[in-house]
């Protein structure tokens, strides 16, 4: 049988660069990056979370998992001059220098563009007539409106658009607010230490009480995912085995090193895991293939809703059999290999139920992890790139070009490769601060999530070497449209 293959591109809205934009990407810019992936033959988008989280608009808002509520869209992404103009001469002389100084910054400013927005919003709001709904149902409609549109574009060149479904939501939402019994609030979140943070994650989210929303038929969960297919053709659920178990940290402790498996015996976790999955995204117990609305055929899936785990880090033994029955791909990182005992893992055996990915928003870009250990990268560019020469000190453009070209052969179903990692293939295009490109450090509790795009969507619709390269690439590898 000939399975089939795809290819897309990862990149949160938020980092998104638009010639016109204000600072941060907006709904729309989908669109135009979405003709970008029409060109070089990708068939999907994949995304960060894009819920509200706003507290107080600061830098602790920019978190995109901190959701405060799970069916809210965050204003921050919204085109203002798609949602009104401003009346006051003054006021439009103020937004235009406003914008064109967000606009000019390298990172997202995200105090001073929440802010900027707001003032915009508001100003729009109280000039409308016959007010019926308050401020925020305002803001709502038009989050709503704007993401439709961009999903009815994307839908109607075949792209699709792939969300993110955070394990936890945050203390002050308002579905804690409103459920406070479907959560352990003495409780938090997070994960165990590991090479990545020595003293192991606390996200500060409380913990689910499983045995409240089981009494409920995991309605809470249900509606939750409902909500999210009116947007999304994918699904990325993050921190997958928080459905079969969760490191649970007691609320005030110093650290995450103080927490415990919850679930604490082991036996239930397959249980568990199975239960709560195959229950709320509706999943059956085999997998299958059929073509679907965007024209891509799909493992089976919650109608029609590609579903796909984020199964890295320290996986119980039972996960991957439970994935792997109900059809959720795994993801595969080829410098986090699941099998014991190696340093790199090749695509070439990924399972074809799965994602290949050059990294995660959690890790270093291509370049970022080439100089993070020059002695591993070295190794990886005898043993994996095959060369015999001493390996260069930077992460040349050839040699991104290889790795990449080395993903897209994978036999995982799909390859989606950061936005980053794509444009580093281009000496001339690429940006050279290197280590301003990482999304996240998840070692950082106090990361401000700000990274943006050096180069404007514009520009990459342009630059005719790196997407017909691309193109090429993706036709020879047997993953074009």
């Amino acid at each position: 049988m000939n399975y089939p293959y795809y290819s897309g591109v990862a990149v949160p809205v938020f980092s998104l660069r638009s010639e016109e934009g204000c600072g941060i990407g907006e709904f729309p810019d989908l669109k135009k990056l979405a003709d970008w992936c029409v060109i070089t033959g990708m068939r999907l988008i994949q995304i960060l979370p894009v819920n509200d989280t706003t507290t107080d608009g600061g830098w602790s808002d920019s978190y995109p998992y901190k959701s405060i509520s799970t069916k809210t869209l965050h204003p921050i992404y919204l085109n203002l001059e798609k949602v009104g103009t401003l009346r006051d001469e003054s006021d439009r002389l103020r937004f235009r220098e406003l914008k064109k100084e967000l606009n000019a910054k390298e990172f997202v400013d995200y105090p001073a563009v929440f802010a900027t927005k707001m003032w915009y919003l508001k100003k729009v709001y109280a000039h409308r007539r016959g007010k019926k709904q308050g401020f925020y149902e305002f803001l709502q409609e038009h989050c709503d409106r704007q993401l439709t549109e961009a999903v009815d574009y994307l839908r109607g060149r075949g792209i699709m658009l792939k969300g993110d479904l955070p394990i936890g939501v945050s203390r002050d939402s308002d579905d804690v607010r409103k459920e406070p019994h479907l959560f352990n609030l003495d409780m938090e979140t997070g994960a165990p230490p590991d090479g990545f943070a020595p003293q192991g994650q606390n996200w500060g989210f409380p913990t689910y009480n499983w045995a409240a929303m089981e009494a409920e038929d995991f309605q809470w969960w249900k509606g939750r995912v409902e909500w999210l297919k009116k947007y999304f053709d994918a699904l990325r659920i993050d921190h997958i085995l928080g459905f079969f178990r969760i490191w649970e940290i007691p609320k005030g402790s110093p650290d995450a090193s103080y927490g415990h498996y919850s679930p604490e015996n082991p036996r239930l976790w397959e249980i568990e895991g199975r239960k709560r999955l195959q229950t709320i995204f509706d999943l059956a117990n085999h997998t299958s293939f059929r073509l679907e609305r965007s024209g891509t055929e799909k493992s089976h899936a919650s109608d029609g809703l590609l579903i796909c785990g984020e199964d890295l880090g320290m996986v119980a033994p039972c996960v991957p059999g439970v994935m792997r029955e109900l059809g959720i791909l795994s993801l595969e990182v080829q410098r986090m290999p699941k099998q014991s005992g190696r340093q790199f893992s090749d695509p070439r055996e990924n399972p074809y139920l799965s994602v290949d990915t050059t990294g995660t928003h959690d890790m270093p870009t291509i370049r970022g992890w080439w100089e993070q250990d020059r002695a591993l990268s070295a190794r990886f560019y005898r043993e994996l790139l095959h060369h015999t020469d001493n390996a260069p000190y930077f992460c040349e453009p050839y040699i991104c070009k290889e790795i990449i070209e080395q993903h897209l052969n994978s036999s995982s179903q799909w390859v989606i490769i950061p936005i980053q990692d794509y444009i580093a293939m281009d000496g001339d295009f690429r940006w050279d601060a290197t280590w301003e490109e990482q999304i996240n450090e998840p070692a950082k509790p106090n990361h401000k999530w700000k990274y943006r795009m050096h180069q404007s969507i514009e520009s990459l619709l342009n630059n005719e070497k790196l997407t017909m390269e691309l193109k090429n690439m993706i036709k020879t590898t047997n993953r074009a449209t």
